[in-house]
């Protein structure tokens, strides 16, 4: 959610994100608008390009756009989604969704909500306040029912349906009251509303807090018994049941939900002393309330709207920008927007979202190209979420997010597929295409009938061939026994469908790199490692660990599955390799081997203490790690929404943590709380100079992991000292990240690296004679360097040890390795096709034996090794540095 911001109120008081809750009327002021018009001018003349359009349902289709423009004289491309809805379509219907089960107060992402509530797709809807119970601000009406009313602040649009399926984009309000039996009657404030404060609208009061003197409805789409329970105001609740006073809870609060027969009042100030003068229990009570236009004139039946949405300022009107209702969404801020509109002939809804992200201007101008007529922004930034189905699936995926974040919403607005079930229209094959020897991939078969709903292929007999013997199948288990192209097929009864795929061989790859999980090399540690493979044809894939030959050097290990073992470090060994072979290829992954030193485990008393900025809560202390292998960490607990601009909760070594030495890196494990806020340390030199060093400026995540940050960059006057951990949240998107948390951080270290600067060589050769100097002195040749059509070859053992490397022969092969520094070259006699840092390459002759020795050629080799190569044409000598 963005961040809005109302004068006079303090940051975090309002919506979700949301800051004071009147969220800043900024009605129209011209000279704001006009400068956002002028930042989309580039905007608004850049083409949209729709990269792909694919049907989620009879009368509904997923496109998806590219959109380059410049922004501040920068080139950006921004991807965005967009579902249509045929809302002429009887197979297909456009809904809101609630919470969980229906209910507010039980926030779910979008993706859990269309699943939940089975549908194609669904998009995050109404802004609403993080601190609270978790209910939208505005309007919703679900399935024809109305499930929360309007907010008294002006510029809220909302989205509708009409009961003959008309679209509108407009601003409602809501009037109701509450009638005794004795004839009183007292004005309703609203339906299912959390606490908010009034804006300057002509009849409320600026920044009054909506519950003063407040009589609200509350039905059992409220999923909680805390109905609005901010402090500020002290309630009295009415149970209601068919229209007969049930139960009545002077200054209390009753504990259940409201039933379905019936609802719950809940009154504050003059409010209650309505409720205490004319309300008994066993008395009929009427409730008479709607919901009508803003505007007198348009004379909208919303008792019979199908469904109804809320966002925020209109942004398209009559198929141009509109002036903003509202401001306070970081209109500026380039972040991740969720809007929804219709089309100029009233046919088709869009639902629309755009990440990474754009202005509001940007988003008006977006909107427009693709054909919005009228449309509105919904809550964006870190609630931005479209979830598809895709086809011959039964659930949806996450299609857009903020980074890929899925925060739990309140609300929804869903796409749902009213067609029977009909014939079988296609069946597809899902599953990689790109294998290895020795890898199993299991196939799925997916089905889709004539509505484009999906068709459950469990009973359907299936039968899976190959038409060539490059493997196996058992069931639909595909296991690659050797190498080269297939097409497999699956046939079902009179349906059939085939994929092709290709099981590469070492002399189809074009490259092998080896990623590890870490990228420093310690004793007893486990490392993940992945062999990422591109084929010559341009498909990528996952090389299986099984299918590689693995080669150390430096250090005693070994593998399981994908997991490094490293079970003891080689004496003296500064780095450690890792060699893996596939079928011949091979790639070299050279990692610096550290020293290992944790300065504070927690499993002793530690002297650390709690702060934090202005307004925030927490606490720190140490309690047990929740790890198979048990023991201690530490805790820090936040609560970061009573606090201003940039807040964080400190963890405090009282005396500092003395760190010996001059270690490279920090380490900290952290169990994480998927908040998104940073996670820093603070660290002070020997000069009085303090710094402050980042882990993570995202964390995701909710179980451990190890965080490390390198220290060189910050050119510490040695020795250091630890003085805080802490979790930050900045002011910029403050209200993006979640506002409260508990991580927990253990074995907090440094790392030291072993390696030391080696010397560098200079080696000159000449053409033709059987001498070379090594940093001035000789060393005699048994085979000089030589010419060889237009290429220089030389002596590639003598060379290679010359300049420091290591090299070894396969005589069974004709193959020469060298490994020097980081960098591992395979070469073949007779072949121009080498091996370089794990990339084929060819040079333009190949190594040649010459009296016994293998000779390679210069070029190819200095330039993969990195050398500088200096070429004296008088004297016809080679020097390498």
């Amino acid at each position: 959610m963005q961040e809005l911001t109302k004068p006079g109120h303090k940051k975090g008081k309002w919506v979700k994100g949301v800051t004071a809750v009147a969220l800043a009327a900024c009605l129209a002021v011209q000279p704001w608008i006009a400068s956002l018009r002028a930042e989309a001018a580039s905007a608004a003349d850049s083409p949209v390009t729709m990269v792909s359009q694919d049907p989620l349902t009879y009368g509904a289709i997923l496109r998806k756009y590219e959109w380059k423009f410049d922004r501040n004289k920068k080139p950006v491309t921004v991807t965005a989604n967009l579902v249509e809805v045929d809302l002429q379509n009887p197979y297909v219907k456009l809904d809101t969704i609630a919470g969980t089960n229906g209910q507010f107060t039980k926030k779910q992402s979008v993706r859990n909500m269309a699943n939940e509530t089975k549908a194609v797709a669904a998009i995050n809807g109404d802004f609403f306040n993080m601190y609270a119970e978790g209910v939208p601000m505005g309007p919703q009406i679900k399935d024809g029912k109305l499930m929360a009313t309007t907010i008294d602040v002006p510029g809220w649009y909302s989205f509708a349906l009409t009961k003959e399926n008309k679209p509108v984009v407009d601003l409602f309000a809501f009037q109701g009251k509450i009638v005794a039996k004795d004839g009183a009657s007292y004005p309703l404030g609203g339906i299912n509303k959390t606490y908010y404060w009034y804006e300057d609208d002509g009849v409320h009061q600026e920044g009054v807090h909506s519950m003063i003197d407040g009589l609200y409805m509350y039905t059992s789409a409220w999923g909680q018994t805390n109905r609005s329970n901010d402090g500020v105001t002290v309630p009295t609740e009415v149970l209601v049941r068919n229209g007969i006073i049930a139960e009545i809870k002077p200054t209390g609060v009753l504990d259940m939900i409201a039933p379905e027969d019936g609802y719950i009042l809940r009154a504050s100030g003059k409010a209650d002393e309505f409720v205490r003068q004319h309300l008994k229990v066993g008395d009929p009570i009427v409730a008479d309330y709607k919901m009508m236009a803003q505007d007198p004139s348009k004379n909208y039946d919303v008792s019979s709207f199908k469904t109804m949405i809320s966002g925020h300022t209109i942004l398209v009107d009559n198929g141009a920008p509109a002036a903003f209702s509202r401001g306070g969404v970081q209109e500026n801020a380039a972040v991740a927007r969720t809007a929804i509109g219709y089309t100029k002939d009233e046919r088709y809804a869009y639902l629309i979202t755009v990440n990474p992200g754009v202005t509001l201007a940007e988003l008006q101008q977006f909107m427009i190209k693709v054909g919005v007529w009228k449309g509105l922004n919904l809550d964006g930034g870190g609630s931005t979420q479209l979830a598809t189905r895709p086809l011959g699936e039964f659930t949806t995926v996450l299609t857009s997010a903020d980074m890929g974040y899925e925060r739990p919403v309140v609300n929804g607005v869903g796409v749902y597929s009213l067609s029977p079930p009909g014939e079988v229209k296609d069946i597809t094959i899902q599953g990689i295409t790109t294998l290895f020897m020795g890898q199993k991939a299991t196939f799925a078969m997916k089905a889709y009938d004539q509505f484009y709903n999906p068709v459950d292929t469990s009973k359907m007999p299936t039968v899976w061939t190959t038409d060539r013997p490059i493997g196996t199948f058992e069931g639909n288990t595909f296991t690659a026994t050797g190498t080269g192209k297939a097409k497999l097929t699956v046939t079902s009864g009179t349906a059939t469908q085939s994929v092709d795929v290709e099981v590469a061989s070492g002399k189809d790859i074009a490259s092998l790199k080896l990623q590890s999980s870490s990228t420093a090399l310690l004793a007893d540690s486990v490392y993940k490692l992945t062999a990422n493979a591109t084929t010559k044809s341009g498909k990528t894939g996952v090389v299986p660990a099984g299918a590689l030959q693995w080669e150390f050097i430096g250090f005693k290990g070994r593998m399981e599955g994908d997991k490094l073992y490293v079970e003891s470090i080689e004496p003296n060994a500064t780095e450690g390799r890792v060699i893996a072979r596939y079928d011949g290829f091979s790639t070299m992954l050279t990692m610096p081997i550290y020293e290992q030193r944790n300065v504070e485990t927690f499993e002793k008393p530690s002297a650390v203490s709690f702060s934090a900025t202005d307004g925030v809560k927490g606490s720190v202390g140490v309690t047990p790690s929740g790890t198979p292998t048990g023991g201690n960490a530490l805790a820090i607990e936040y609560d970061f929404t009573q606090g201003t601009k940039t807040t964080a909760a400190y963890a405090n070594f009282m005396n500092g943590l003395k760190v010996e030495g001059e270690p490279e890196s920090i380490s900290v494990k952290v169990k994480g709380d998927s908040s998104r806020n940073w996670i820093r340390a603070k660290i002070k030199d020997s000069a009085g100079k303090t710094q402050l060093v980042s882990l993570t400026e995202f964390a995701n995540w909710s179980d451990w992991k190890t965080l490390s940050a390198d220290l060189k960059p910050y050119n510490f006057t040695y020795p250091i000292t630890l003085e805080q951990l802490y979790v930050a949240n900045p002011e910029n998107a403050h209200d993006e990240r979640e506002l409260k948390g508990r991580i927990l951080l253990d074995d907090v270290g440094f790392q030291y690296n072993k390696s030391t600067n080696k010397p560098k060589n200079t080696v000159k050769l000449t053409i033709d004679q059987k001498t070379l100097t090594v940093n001035g002195s000789p060393l005699a040749l048994d085979q000089a360097p030589v010419i060889y059509n237009g290429n220089t070859l030389v002596p590639v053992r003598f060379v290679i040890e010359a300049m420091g490397g290591d090299l070894k022969w396969s005589d069974a092969e004709r193959k020469v390795s060298i490994v020097k520094d980081s960098h591992f070259l395979e070469l073949w006699v007779d072949r121009t096709e080498l091996i370089a840092d794990g990339e084929s390459v060819v040079a333009e002759v190949p190594p040649l034996l010459m009296t016994e020795r293998t000779m390679v050629p210069l070029r190819i080799i200095s330039e993969k090794m990195g050398w500088k190569v200096t070429w004296d044409e008088q004297t016809r000598t080679v020097t390498l540095e």
